[in-house]
């Protein structure tokens, strides 16, 4: 039995091995990657992202940073759900957008349709594509921030931050 903390995902451990010697473990203290405490408000925040598994990743590191956190697998829920939102005058205050969605629009297409309903919003671009020109410069293609993935907490609640300073 471990003393490890395994509910808080904000450690990390360390391994060691070699050749015939086995493997050791040891786990580092969480302040590594430790959230500032921002939002003055809890702001909303909406993600786009078709792999589940990264989805309830984001919305736990964005929760962790004071957030409320709604997800969608593509961009037609997404922009439901933002116009709903919107509609019913509760808006999301930030979307972040993966840039590649299989079998369907990305957020490069899907921002357009985000931006004619709403000119306003604010949205961060997502990918693990650092090559992709919108990474380095987002604010050339609508966007108001990009997040590289894999996602590490203190990156993804700084940019969302940033969009809402």
């Amino acid at each position: 039995m471990s003393d490890l903390d395994t509910t808080r995902p904000n450690g990390n451990i360390g391994a060691e091995s070699g050749p015939g010697k086995g493997a050791a473990f040891a786990a580092s203290p969480p302040d590594v990657e430790s959230p500032r405490r921002i939002p003055p408000r809890s702001a909303r925040v909406l993600v786009m992202d078709d792999e589940a598994a990264i989805r309830l990743m984001a919305e736990r590191m964005l929760e962790r940073c004071g957030y409320s956190v709604a997800t969608a697998p593509d961009a037609a829920q997404t922009i439901a759900r933002y116009r709903q939102a919107l509609e019913e005058g509760h808006p999301f205050d930030v979307v972040i957008m993966d840039l590649i969605i299989p079998g369907g629009p990305g957020g490069m297409q899907a921002i357009q349709d985000l931006l004619a309903i709403d000119p306003h919003a604010r949205v961060i671009a997502s990918s693990g594509y650092s090559e992709f020109p919108v990474m380095a410069d987002p604010c050339a293609f609508g966007f108001k921030a990009a997040v590289p993935k894999p996602y590490f907490m203190r990156a993804l609640c700084d940019a969302v931050a940033r969009v809402l300073a």
